[in-house]
């Protein structure tokens, strides 16, 4: 099937991997954490293991991971040449996205301490930084998650909208990104916090979607997703 063009970005997803995008973001975000919990506690031990934390949040990646490599290899194959095509737009993205992260994200870092408790703001900043970097597994923080996270918010989520409005497009993709983090806790552990981790979100929703829309690659995001969990991991989390 030819490319097509959403709102001018050229967005090389069959309407067979656009379905399945959309029901994988679904399962992604809601269901494939509990189905690895469940076989973590009722068919692992009958193998005779169990697996950690980390070791459930490497996993639950992989399985992304295999499953978006499988069923959206052609949308991915199709983006890296799309990047080839544009280098530098792609390297601008990065840079710029990246600048922009930090400037954004250290602005709304330092209003909302200013609203929230420390106690609060210390809470959400450390599940940050572990979210960031699920199981302080680098093989999880500086590829996988990227890979999925971007394939998923802004190839699917972003890309399919951006045909009926770049500001939709990255207002739901942005929403999406940053309920993804936040929404068990905001149904089972509520607390003040929640909402000041789900703004910490928001800078970087915002810059990946532009990376993609200005370079017509969802690479771009990813390696600027790559970058900023890089720079959190080894500067601010001091891994």
């Amino acid at each position: 099937m030819s490319a097509k063009k959403s709102g001018g970005l050229r967005f090389p997803m069959t309407d067979v991997e656009r379905a399945i995008g959309w029901m994988y973001v679904f399962v992604h975000m809601f269901a494939m954490r509990y189905v690895l919990s469940a076989l973590n506690k009722h068919v692992f031990p009958g193998l005779g293991f169990t697996l950690g934390a980390g070791w459930l949040d490497f996993l639950y990646y992989a399985v992304g991971f295999v499953f978006l490599a499988g069923f959206l290899f052609h949308f991915l194959k199709e983006s890296f040449a799309d990047m080839c095509g544009r280098l530098a737009d792609t390297l601008i993205a990065v840079l710029v996205g990246f600048v922009v992260y930090e400037l954004f994200s250290g602005l709304i870092n330092y209003v909302l301490a200013l609203l929230f408790t420390r106690a609060d703001a210390a809470a959400a900043a450390a599940d940050h930084a572990q979210r960031l970097n699920p199981g302080k597994l680098a093989l999880v923080g500086l590829l996988l998650a990227p890979v999925v996270e971007e394939t998923l918010f802004r190839g699917v989520v972003f890309g399919t909208l951006r045909g009926k409005s770049a500001i939709l497009a990255t207002v739901v993709s942005v929403f999406f990104f940053a309920f993804y983090f936040v929404w068990q806790d905001m149904v089972f552990a509520f607390t003040p916090g929640v909402f000041l981790t789900l703004l910490r979100y928001v800078p970087a929703g915002l810059v990946l979607a532009w990376a993609y829309n200005h370079s017509h690659t969802v690479w771009a995001p990813i390696f600027l997703h790559i970058l900023i969990n890089c720079v959190t991991v080894t500067v601010r989390v001091g891994y």
